[in-house]
């Protein structure tokens, strides 16, 4: 189990003093705020987290001044002091390529290229000859990747400009999990779609409903349990107020089970190198891995992820479930 966090009396975010002992008159456990935090609702009821071991973990989000982060110190888990500034039309009418900080679709694409390359290699068998829909594809890009080989590819997506997009790409479409046929699919992928769901539970009932007998959902999320939560600057940088819920890998797990899966296995993997790592330790700041290449050489970078794996302080979780 995790340990509680010293909170000082003072902590600076982005720069700006912040009196943390003001923030925790915020009343964090009152129950106005759990009427207004579903995440923490679900927590409560799996038990998962309890009242008294949940801990103020940073007083405001990147995005948002009036949305504090809560961990528990027992689990570990990490989440928002409220979820009613999330709804579907929060996501549905962003501009093409706007989410991911760039123009078109083709921008978004290279954006995270990598990852959806690595994916496409990583969950190759269980992909390939199969019938495959991605919930919350985004651009696309890991169905492009996994096209040739799967049976067929669908996705999943909430934003309608970027649903259009890929319709027009030739793409079977869903705005909503509940909108996908019953029983008409072998795997479903979640990459970092999870996080953002105020109801994860009943989506995740809901994905069970459309895979096959014997079918598979695979999820990958950020892990509450990244090394680098416990430095300010990442913290500052990283916490968001999408970000509903940063799991641990019991909590995965429990999610899983609770919605009806089986054989249920959930690993740590770590998406950034060590000279990532490296750069905000020096520098605050993202991006290590163009400034501090040198550090991944000659094995190093493998080695230190396996560390972190070691101690459970990866920056992703995977989970391979069946139904």
């Amino acid at each position: 189990m995790t340990e509680g966090v010293v909170i000082p009396k003072q902590i600076s975010f982005r720069g700006t003093p912040l009196d943390v002992e003001e923030v925790q008159r915020r009343k964090i456990n009152d129950s106005t705020m759990a009427a207004r935090s579903r995440s923490k609702e679900i927590l409560l009821e799996l038990d998962l987290v309890r009242e008294s071991t949940i801990e103020l973990f940073s007083p405001r989000v990147r995005d948002r001044d009036d949305i504090g982060v809560l961990r528990d110190s027992g689990s570990g888990i990490i989440f928002l002091d409220r979820t009613d500034h999330i709804d579907i039309t929060h996501y549905e009418t962003v501009k093409e390529g706007a989410y991911w900080g760039a123009d078109d679709r083709s921008g978004a694409l290279e954006t995270y290229d990598g990852d959806d390359m690595r994916r496409g290699t990583q969950f190759k068998q269980d992909l390939a000859g199969k019938d495959v829909v991605d919930i919350g594809c985004g651009t696309g890009g890991f169905m492009d990747i996994i096209n040739p080989s799967a049976k067929s590819v669908a996705g999943v997506e909430l934003q309608a400009p970027m649903r259009a997009t890929l319709e027009r790409l030739g793409y079977e479409m869903y705005r909503l999990p509940a909108d996908v046929p019953a029983r008409c699919f072998d795997v479903a992928t979640l990459f970092h779609t999870l996080e953002h769901l105020t109801e994860p539970l009943e989506v995740l009932r809901e994905i069970r409903a459309v895979l096959r007998p014997g079918g598979t959902v695979i999820i990958e999320v950020p892990h509450a349990r990244d090394a680098l939560l416990e430095l300010d600057a990442f913290k500052a940088f990283s916490l968001w107020s999408e970000h509903l819920i940063l799991h641990t890998r019991e909590s995965l797990w429990k999610f899983l089970e609770n919605a009806g899966f089986h054989d249920i296995a959930v690993e740590g993997y770590q998406r950034y190198p060590l000279s990532n790592h490296i750069g905000w330790l020096l520098t605050g700041l993202p991006g290590g891995q163009k400034k501090f290449s040198d550090f991944d050489k000659d094995g190093a970078a493998d080695a230190y992820s396996r560390l972190l794996a070691e101690r459970d302080s990866t920056d992703t979780l995977i989970a391979i479930a069946h139904v």
